[in-house]
């Protein structure tokens, strides 16, 4: 979710990955474990893939082969029902809620978490959580439609083999998970294992890899020279396995010409054990597949244009494995506060509510709805203000445009928020980006706390309700200066 420059920038000492699945552009460092990006980061973060299966025990051989399911499974996207009643949430539990916006952006998460989580992007989970929202926002008196997308996402296969021949999804026994490296070329090889160390020149064998599947250690250098220099060796695939623990996601600079995937150092290392003992073959696939996703809009139905448009936004999927409680539970709880108390105020512009779809895998449902706007709609965008990962640790950030920036910054002092100014949004990656790349004004409104994002650990433990209704009380008094005209 948030990339590596912020990461540096802004709050150190980040998780791993977009815990976020790092990706690595440059020169390599040694870098915590992922547990899980972060929102990897959201450019490259991969589809889901099943369970790893742990490699062979056997000192001699491969045991018999058992059936794997298809990586990944493309949920079949189903039209959205007629709206049911609205589920309720429920009261607040006991935890120290001071203040009615506490209260309820945590009574909201509480019920979010506990029924909706994970709700992993382009999944049938996150269609569940689309038919959820509709159903709060209509409750509440709005019209709300769905914008349907579909997202395209690369993922691998990767497995031990009895034989070179492979399939994705196939019968043979030991699959391990994999991440698609961005950048990877597409196709399926299978060939035996050939150690390859760091792919420093030194570490090709004397032989070089002809037909062989190369598995290379990260660290040092690039992830582009480690896998062009196997490729131009005549390996046919590249596996690159973790320099700490658990798996990670890499960026190649430039596109490669032969399949390339992330595994975790002790898979790396149990594959090195066995190549030890016998001839290991190993079979990698990457593809690419499109899978349904959609962003739900919410806006009062007797709002009129002529006075602009003020997006209010955060996305609502997670990644898998998680309950997504500050990742991106409490911006979405946030922003569902914000759409119930003022859903009878009457501003100089239309308030637009945008839950975005699938940004944990790249922005597709900002991007989707930025990109299906006209150069008038873009004009009529008097600002976007964008909630994401406001719920963990002790202060609030705000990023974006300095007149929203300033009035933010303003108002955490009236109100008594912990707050900083964290300057302008270049290569800050979440859902306000499209919108500031369309020339729109733009707020980032998020939290100093990202070590557990991604995670499994991302649960409703760690969530400080104060930064939650701080943002609540931001968002609706941003709301209030931009109708009289003070902002931006």
């Amino acid at each position: 979710m948030i990339p590596e420059n912020l990461k540096t920038r802004l709050l150190l000492p980040l998780i791993a990955t977009a815990a976020l699945i790092l990706i690595v552009c440059g020169e390599e460092v040694q870098e915590p474990a992922p547990a899980s990006p972060t929102s990897s980061p959201p450019t490259s973060t991969p589809a889901p893939t099943q369970p790893a299966t742990s490699l062979p025990p056997s000192p001699t051989q491969i045991p018999p082969t058992s059936t794997a399911t298809a990586v990944p499974p493309s949920p079949t996207s189903t039209p959205l029902p007629p709206t049911p009643t609205a589920t309720a949430v429920p009261a607040p539990p006991d935890q120290a809620t001071d203040t009615p916006l506490e209260e309820k952006t945590f009574s909201f998460l509480e019920h979010l978490t506990a029924e909706y989580s994970p709700r992993e992007s382009a999944t049938d989970e996150e269609l569940a959580a689309a038919h959820f929202l509709r159903n709060r926002l209509e409750d509440l008196g709005y019209d709300v439609y769905i914008q349907d997308f579909e997202v395209n996402i690369p993922w691998s296969d990767t497995a031990l083999v009895s034989n070179v021949e492979f399939s994705p999804g196939s019968e043979d026994p030991y699959r391990f998970e994999s991440f698609p490296m961005t950048g990877s070329s597409e196709g399926t090889k299978a060939g035996v294992l050939a150690d390859a160390g760091k792919a420093f020149e030194e570490d090709i064998p004397t032989g070089g890899l002809d037909g062989k599947v190369a598995l290379i250690e990260r660290g040092t250098i690039t992830f582009q020279e480690k896998v062009t220099r196997v490729a131009e060796a005549g390996a046919l695939a590249a596996i690159v396995f973790n320099n700490v623990e658990g798996n990670f996601g890499g960026r190649l600079m430039d596109r490669s010409t032969i399949p390339a995937v992330s595994i975790a150092r002790a898979d790396g290392l149990r594959l090195l054990e066995l190549m030890e003992r016998e001839e290991a073959k190993a079979g990698v696939s990457v593809e690419t597949t499109s899978l349904p996703s959609r962003n739900v809009i919410a806006e009062k139905p007797d709002n009129s244009e002529s006075g602009g448009t003020v997006i209010v936004g955060a996305h609502y999927d997670t990644t898998p494995d998680t309950q997504g409680a500050n990742d991106n539970g409490s911006g979405l709880s946030v922003v569902m506060t914000m759409a119930e108390l003022t859903a009878d105020t009457e501003y100089p512009f239309t308030v637009r509510f945008v839950l975005f779809g699938s940004e944990e895998i790249g922005l597709f449902g900002s991007r989707h709805y930025v990109d299906a706007l006209t150069e008038q709609d873009i004009e009529d965008t008097i600002a976007m203000l964008n909630f994401d990962v406001p719920g963990s640790g002790e202060r609030l950030d705000f990023i974006g445009s300095r007149e929203l920036t300033d009035h933010a910054t303003d108002i955490a002092a009236d109100i008594g928020a912990k707050a900083a100014d964290a300057g302008l949004p270049e290569g800050v990656g979440s859902d306000h980006t499209p919108f500031h790349e369309a020339g729109i004004p733009v707020i980032f409104i998020l939290a100093d706390d990202l070590s557990r994002i991604n995670s499994p650990r991302d649960d409703i433990e760690w969530i400080n309700p104060t930064l939650m209704g701080w943002s609540a009380d931001i968002g609706i008094q941003l709301l209030d200066r931009l109708a009289q005209g003070t902002a931006p």
